[in-house]
C-alpha cells in the first residue's frame, strides 16, 4: 500500500480496515482493474461508514460553483500534487454534471466526516501533457478536505469517460503578476434563457502552480440539447475565498465554439 493511502486511511480512522483494502486491491477482481477497483472500494468504504445521504447539487453559490467543496478538494490536490511533483502544472476538477457530492453527519474515528465527493478531473503538467483520472475526496465537518485519492482510467479495460461534447479554451488577465499559490479558476457554463431560473450546465475548477493563461476544458454530455438554450460562460479567479479578477461579462457561446478555443480575459475586481 502506498504511503500515502496509508495516511489517509489512518487520517479516517479506518486503518483497521487498511489490510483488507489492500489485500483485495492487490488484485483484479470480477473483471475489474487493479486501479478501477481500489477506486470504487473506497466509494464504498465511505459510503458504508458514512451512512450516505445525497445532498442536491443544482444551486450556484456566490463563489461561482455550484458547491464549495469542489473547490476544497481542488486545493487538497493541488497541494498534494505540488509537494510529490516539481513539474506541477495544472489540476482540474470536474463540478456539475460530473460529480456527485454525498452527506452525512456520522464520525469515524476522532473525525466527523460531513462529505464525500466523487468525480473526475484532469492533471497537466508543464510539458503539456494532460491525464484524466477519477478522484474521492473526503471532508470533515468543517469543510476542510481530509483526503484526495485519485484512480487513472484504465482505457485498455474500456474505462473511458462517458462521451461528450467539450468548450475549451484558456483564462488570463492583463495585470504583469505571476499567480499566486492557491489561485484558482472557476469557470461556468451557464443556460440563462429563464433569468430567473439560470442553469450551471457544466463547469470546472483549475488549480494552476506556474503562470497565465490558464487553461480550462468544459465538457458536456453528448446528449445535451442547445434548442432554446442561451449560453454563456462565467469565469473568475478566486484566492483564499476572495474574487480577484471576473469576466466582466458573461461570453456568449453558440454550438460552432464547440471543440474551439475560447479564451477570455478577466479584469481587476475593484474593492
Amino acid at each position: 500500500m502506498s504511503a500515502e493511502l496509508e495516511r489517509g486511511w489512518t487520517t479516517l480512522g479506518l486503518d483497521k480496515y487498511a489490510s483488507v483494502f489492500h489485500a483485495n486491491a492487490t488484485r483484479p477482481w470480477q473483471g475489474w482493474g487493479r486501479e478501477v477497483f481500489r477506486m470504487r472500494l473506497l466509494k464504498f468504504a465511505c459510503a458504508l461508514l458514512a451512512g450516505v445521504i445525497a445532498m442536491p447539487a443544482l444551486a450556484q453559490d456566490s463563489g461561482g460553483l455550484s458547491s464549495s467543496a469542489i473547490s476544497r478538494c481542488a486545493g487538497k490536490a493541488g497541494t498534494e500534487m505540488r509537494q510529490a511533483d516539481p513539474a506541477f502544472g495544472v489540476i482540474a476538477l470536474d463540478g456539475i454534471p460530473w460529480v456527485t457530492i454525498e452527506r452525512t453527519e456520522e464520525k469515524v474515528g476522532t473525525q466527523p466526516i460531513s462529505t464525500t465527493v466523487t468525480g473526475t478531473g484532469a492533471r497537466r503538467r508543464r510539458d503539456g501533457t494532460s491525464v484524466p483520472f477519477r478522484f474521492t475526496c473526503v471532508l470533515n465537518s468543517k469543510g476542510e478536505a481530509l483526503m484526495f485519492h485519485t484512480s487513472q482510467l484504465l482505457t485498455r479495460m474500456r474505462d473511458e469517460l462517458p462521451p461528450s461534447n467539450f468548450v475549451e479554451g484558456s483564462a488570463t488577465y492583463l495585470e504583469k503578476m505571476a499567480p499566486p499559490r492557491g489561485l484558482e479558476l472557476r469557470v461556468q457554463l451557464l443556460d440563462i434563457s429563464k433569468p430567473s431560473n439560470v442553469e450551471v450546465l457544466t463547469e470546472q475548477v483549475v488549480r494552476t502552480g506556474w503562470q497565465v493563461p490558464i487553461p480550462f476544458f468544459l465538457r458536456l454530455p453528448k446528449d445535451t440539447s442547445f434548442e432554446g438554450r442561451k449560453l454563456v460562460i462565467g469565469a473568475r479567479l478566486v484566492l483564499a475565498h476572495q474574487t480577484l479578477f471576473e469576466l466582466k461579462e458573461p461570453r456568449g457561446i453558440s454550438s460552432a465554439d464547440l471543440g474551439n478555443s475560447v479564451d477570455v480575459t478577466l479584469v481587476k475586481v475593484q474593492k
